[in-house]
């Protein structure tokens, strides 16, 4: 197995699979999509949202993306991925194992609504997926 400072990643791509991530969570959390949804799940308005934001909500948000997207690349290297078959195979497994597993432990224990624990894990798992395409398409 390749020691961790042996292997070198594709910082360009980890950058372009964070933005992605961070676009499609734009699109996700917007009334486009599941905007709507989530904001009755969370219990707040449109106007407490609008309320709420700070541009430092984003920009931690992208260094999460950041290092969520470092993660992927560095387990398609320790797997030996060098596809984006296998970036989509590295995705989806920590995907479920990950996020689906842990997020969902929490909101059982929060009693969140089943439909915004449902909203928050698939945004997730897709996002997943798109960074694990990208960096098995750069590798």
């Amino acid at each position: 197995m390749p020691s961790i400072e042996s292997v070198g990643i594709n910082y360009f791509a980890v950058v372009v699979a964070a933005i992605a991530y961070m676009v499609l969570g734009a699109l996700w959390y917007s009334p486009i999509l599941f905007g709507t949804a989530w904001m009755k799940g969370i219990g707040k308005t449109r106007e407490q949202v609008n309320a709420d934001f700070s541009p430092v909500n984003y920009i931690i948000a992208l260094i999460f993306a950041f290092i969520a997207s470092y993660g992927i690349a560095r387990f398609m290297i320790w797997a030996g991925g060098d596809s984006i078959a296998d970036g989509i195979k590295v995705a989806v497994l920590a995907g479920v194992t990950f996020v689906l597993a842990t997020m969902g432990m929490n909101d059982v224990f929060e009693k969140r609504p089943s439909g915004l624990t449902v909203i928050n894990i698939l945004y997730h798992l897709i996002a997943f997926l798109i960074v694990g395409i990208i960096i098995g398409a750069w590798r």
